[in-house]
């Protein structure tokens, strides 16, 4: 490998630790944080910017695929290879190095490269009473800022919808062949690309009054969206032309340098009520209701199962725990210390290869729920669980709306302590990796059993659960559910039983949710699990004509120039 020219290539521009070319060494790099698998002839780790431009010039010139990586936490594995039946050889480029954050406009907006997380945006913003979009979910584990926005990330707050920017500085490989450096951050910057990152990465440049390049910079009016509970359709998908615009949902089609986003006024107050019913209508009539009567929508409506619940409780107690203590910062420190103990047992004979993850489940066997009691309480009894967090001035408004629907349709609620709130949102926040800490300690491949189904349900459905027919179910091990419930969106996974032919159980569930007018995905985007809609793929096809960036995301055409059948 060390004689491949384009590894000869890397070498002129990199130092030796910023390639990687050993399996062992790549292999966190070929590897879905949930899902997706596959190989590569080197990662490269840039420092810079330009290190990052001047290795896709390198790639673009050797035709090789290109599979540009930040924090690799998503979940359908979109930022991975996939499988080894590219027609070129694929290179992983790791940007987790290239950290930059620059406060702009009195800091009502950032600009952000490749490497900075949510959670650094997140601590960068407090001490200005700022907020960035998005502060649940996979920020938890060290997901990006610019992964979000590429992959339209919905996340759970509500005023604010996808996560969505016209104003993007990325490299794009053109109708023949050619890589160009596109400029849209509406900052001058210069003209070659050595001048644009230095100045760039120096903060040399200034904000002028009038953009150079005039473009959104959210999802405004998402909101005033969610109030619409009449017209039959999903209120957000990945796919929706509504949110596609160049770095903006381009499912890694293009390279990005740098976002330029709003900020947000951090709530000074906020209260959070916890709902639970026996009956999933009620809720659906409650969110329904409540859209239509409240005068300011919550800033997040969380949905959990008593599936999900459980299976967190005994399966995730480490993960909520670890933010709980630590703060979700650190919690791609203890994921680097896993990998590290994982390769240590991984080269002893004598041991399981999952031996690290067996001390988490023993600690979570032998160690208290760290749950407060009213929340446990709600859990043994309700199967349905609803959290709503709302500013303080809105409290005695909600609660007048939740007391009057109480008195007609069978819900419970109580306003949490602000320990309660903590504790259950840390919660909500571990949901998601639940299946995947028992699939590690089971030594069960998730790609082979687990299937996600990431659902943007009709607002006007009256059904929010996945009702699987007895023959589905029946090949089902274990399941979880939660979701963004305001926004409609479900989260639902399953674990089938050994030996279920995974493709078929997918696909029967996939025509009974398109009967339903379902849309999917809702909020991961199609990564490797999910077909792009037709006019999904001609909106790829666009950004990236030759098919040399991240090839096969929403199981399209792996060749070049989106050939259906190999090399011409």
């Amino acid at each position: 490998m060390q004689n491949d020219p384009i590894i000869q290539a890397f070498q002129k521009i990199l130092k030796p630790t910023q390639i990687l070319i050993e399996k062992p060494i790549m292999s966190p790099y070929l590897k879905g944080f949930r899902v997706g698998k596959g190989d590569a002839i080197a990662v490269v780790i840039p420092h810079t910017l330009l290190e990052l431009w001047n290795i896709l010039v390198c790639c673009v010139t050797h035709d090789v695929v290109m599979i540009l990586q930040a924090a690799n936490t998503g979940v359908t594995g979109g930022s991975t290879p996939d499988a080894d039946d590219y027609d070129r050889n694929v290179v992983v480029v790791s940007t987790k190095k290239l950290k930059g954050l620059h406060l702009l406009e009195q800091v009502n907006q950032v600009l952000a490269f490749p490497g900075t997380s949510l959670t650094e945006l997140e601590n960068a913003l407090k001490p200005y009473g700022r907020e960035p979009h998005s502060v649940i979910g996979s920020s938890c584990i060290g997901a990006s800022v610019i992964g979000g926005v590429c992959n339209n990330s919905g996340g759970s707050l509500i005023h604010r919808g996808p996560a969505y920017t016209e104003k993007a500085l990325f490299a794009q490989i053109d109708e023949n062949g050619a890589l160009i450096l596109v400029n849209h951050l509406g900052i001058e910057l210069g003209s070659t690309p050595e001048e644009i990152f230095q100045n760039l990465e120096q903060k040399n440049y200034q904000i002028e009054q009038n953009d150079l390049w005039d473009g959104r910079i959210w999802a405004e009016n998402y909101a005033e969206n969610l109030r619409d509970i009449h017209t039959p359709t999903p209120t957000r998908y990945n796919g929706n032309p509504t949110y596609l615009y160049e770095a903006a949902g381009c499912s890694g089609k293009l390279a990005v340098f740098a976002v330029r986003l709003p900020t947000f006024e951090q709530a000074t107050d906020s209260v959070t009520f916890l709902i639970g019913s026996h009956d999933e209508l009620a809720l659906i009539q409650l969110r329904q209701y409540l859209l239509k009567h409240l005068s300011v929508l919550p800033s997040q409506a969380e949905y959990i199962h008593q599936h999900a619940f459980q299976l967190t409780q005994r399966y995730a107690k480490h993960m909520y725990k670890a933010i709980d203590i630590w703060g979700a910062e650190k919690i791609p420190e203890l994921f680097n210390l896993k990998f590290k103990i994982d390769r240590f047992f991984q080269k002893a004979p004598f041991f399981p290869k999952n031996m690290a993850d067996r001390f988490i489940q023993l600690f979570n066997r032998m160690t208290p729920s760290w749950i407060e009691p009213r929340i446990l309480n709600f859990h043994q009894q309700y199967p349905h669980l609803l959290m709503l967090k709302i500013d303080a001035q809105q409290r005695h408004e909600l609660q007048q709306l939740l007391t009057h629907f109480s008195s007609e349709k069978p819900i419970q609620f109580f306003q949490c302590t602000a320990k309660e709130e903590k504790n259950i949102f840390l919660i909500r926040f571990a949901v998601g990796g639940c299946i995947i800490y028992y699939c590690e300690s089971h030594e069960i491949d998730p790609n082979q059993r687990l299937v996600s189904f990431d659902v943007a349900f009709c607002r006007t459905d009256q059904q929010w659960l996945i009702q699987l027919p007895e023959h589905l179910q029946n090949q089902v091990l274990m399941e979880s559910c939660c979701g963004h419930f305001f926004c409609f969106v479900s989260h639902q996974d399953y674990l089938l039983k050994d030996g279920v032919d995974i493709k078929q159980f997918k696909n029967e569930v996939l025509t009974y949710l398109e009967s339903r007018g379902a849309k999917y995905p809702a909020e991961h985007n199609v990564g490797h699990l999910y077909s792009a809609s037709a006019d999904y793929q001609a909106h790829l096809k666009q950004l990236d004509p030759t098919n040399s960036f991240n090839p096969g995301i929403g199981k399209t055409s792996k060749y070049k120039y989106w050939n259906p059948i190999g090399k011409i």
